[in-house]
């Protein structure tokens, strides 16, 4: 899921759009990789997994509330 997340966190910042047009997801990924600290071993990602789902869930619904850039 954290790799998901982070292609995810990635084609937001690298949008035509620009990153501004995704400015909750992208705060939310801040606060998740800060939460992580660059720690991708199974044991951190287990340690914060409810974080993990958490922010999954809320960019899936920030998405489905912009269906044009739902993808």
């Amino acid at each position: 899921m954290n790799k998901e997340l982070q292609e995810l966190n990635s084609a937001m910042k690298n949008d035509p759009k620009g990153p501004g047009h995704f400015p909750e997801p992208l705060q939310k990924m801040a606060e998740l990789n800060k939460t992580l600290a660059g720690d991708s071993s199974y044991e951190n990602l287990s340690k914060h997994q409810t974080t993990l789902i958490g922010t999954r869930d809320f960019i899936n619904t920030w998405m489905q509330g912009h269906p044009d850039d739902y993808r």
